[in-house]
């Protein structure tokens, strides 16, 4: 794979990550305004962990 297919590559992954991160943080909120006891806990799970890594992981993509 040459340089300009890995950098289409990475380009690829990082918009596909933003497009996940989008939809945990929009499951998130249909979480929190479900208003259950459990699903306020597994809303911010979310946001905490999977939305945190998968914006690491942008960003980190970002920089390459």
């Amino acid at each position: 794979m040459g340089p300009a297919a890995t950098a289409r590559a990475l380009q690829e992954a990082r918009l596909r990550l933003g497009e996940i991160r989008a939809l945990v943080v929009v499951a998130a909120a249909a979480l929190r305004q479900q208003n259950c006891e459990l699903d306020a806990d597994i809303a911010c799970l979310l946001q905490r962990t999977v939305a945190s890594a998968i914006a690491d992981q942008i960003e980190r993509l970002s920089r390459l």
